[in-house]
């Protein structure tokens, strides 16, 4: 345990007091596997040191880190103990891009985690914005930092101009749109929480991401279109029927 905790110090910049948030929540996601993964992409060269904590989750938590050339970048580490076990099974078994999948907890959370990376390559393919992916290893997903000084807000926490929600509305119901019709997939957890908003629209999150041939790929096309429909509508835009959106993307 001294020696995990040498290593964790190690790759924290000897930044962290034992009281300090940062501590708390890297003791959360930080075991052997997730030391050694970090260590890992550092001798890669695709990192050298973690900083701040940028957010929490159910699955996961994003660090700050610095990449070789004093880039910041955010750094997703997934729990290789989740209670969020069978939702994530569920979602693999339903991919048809999934073959075998381990019953270890700890292997299923590193297919995972590489599915998300292959979603992000995917998505930037599409001319979606999204973090852009830099590396992975194991439960370690390392991307693009999305902000300037700090991290850039969500679509839930800033106050925007009408004129610019109306442009967000019309981009994210592009985003799906193109994503459905030319990428054959889908988001599947697209909301106001997924969104930051940085010169424009990001969209975040794609752990849940999937293709068309997923059986559950309309249920999660109808899920975003609603999403999106009912936070700008809250917002006291005049926006296009939900059920129309969907229905004229699934033809």
């Amino acid at each position: 345990m001294e020696s995990i905790d040498r290593e964790i110090d190690k790759l924290l910049g000897l930044r962290r007091d034992r009281d300090s948030e940062t501590f708390k929540v890297a003791n959360e996601v930080f075991d052997r596997t997730t030391v050694e993964s970090l260590s890992y992409l550092i001798r890669r060269r695709k990192l050298t040191e973690l900083r701040g904590v940028l957010s929490t989750g159910k699955e996961a938590n994003v660090f700050l880190g610095m990449g070789p050339n004093g880039e910041k970048l955010a750094v997703k580490i997934y729990r290789t103990y989740t209670t969020e076990f069978r939702r994530i099974w569920e979602h693999l078994a339903a991919d048809p891009r999934i073959g075998y999948l381990p019953k270890d907890v700890r292997k299923l959370v590193m297919v995972w985690t590489r599915r998300e990376f292959k979603n992000l390559q995917r998505a930037i393919k599409y001319a979606v914005r999204v973090p852009e992916p830099v590396a992975f290893r194991n439960n370690v997903l390392i991307m693009e930092f999305i902000g300037g000084e700090g991290p850039a807000p969500r679509l839930k926490d800033v106050e925007l101009e009408r004129k610019e929600l109306e442009e967000t509305y019309e981009y994210l119901i592009r985003t799906i749109e193109r994503l459905w019709r030319r990428g054959d997939m889908v988001h599947g957890d697209l909301s106001e929480y997924n969104v930051l908003i940085h010169g424009g629209p990001v969209v975040i999150d794609w752990s849940q991401a999937t293709v068309r041939r997923n059986r559950r790929s309309l249920e999660l096309l109808r899920r975003d279109v609603f999403n999106v429909t009912s936070y700008f509508r809250r917002k006291g835009l005049d926006v296009e029927d939900p059920l129309v959106v969907y229905e004229n993307l699934v033809g």
